[in-house]
């Protein structure tokens, strides 16, 4: 049995970066140098973004949901981050790795709660068949 599922963790991935980029990108546009506490809402929506996505990554992987979750948001964590590295390489500014290595804790965090709460969802409804269109509720009939 394969722990990771490739396609949940590439979808979950995929959620994540379309909820968290646009609001890791509009932050930079709209703290811009000041010192506001905006930036903390933001990040709310990051986590959120990054949660979701192993949500989705969960609920397509029923035989190993926080895994599976956990591995998509820090897939998301690094494509965003490692665009934000590069950026940083190209106008000359530094990074700090202690800094870098708690946010990929976050991030990763975000996609074991994602993947929680897909889990406990199954205990109402049973998870998505990646087989099928949507949920599978018991034997199909002809």
């Amino acid at each position: 049995m394969r722990t990771l599922e490739a396609p949940a963790v590439v979808r979950g991935a995929a959620v994540a970066v379309a909820v968290s980029l646009p609001a890791s990108l509009l932050s930079l546009v709209v703290v811009r140098g000041g010192d506001t506490n905006v930036v903390f809402a933001f990040l709310v929506v990051v986590l959120a973004g990054l949660a979701a996505g192993g949500y989705v990554a969960a609920r397509r992987a029923p035989a190993a949901p926080l895994s599976n979750g956990m591995v998509a948001a820090l897939g998301a964590f690094a494509l965003i981050q490692g665009a934000g590295l590069l950026r940083q390489a190209a106008t000359g500014g530094s990074f700090s790795v202690s800094s870098l290595a708690f946010a990929a804790f976050l991030a990763s965090c975000c996609g074991l709660l994602g993947g929680v709460a897909a889990s406990r969802r199954w205990m109402r409804t049973p998870p998505i068949d990646p087989d099928s269109s949507g949920p599978h509720h018991g034997p199909r009939r002809s």
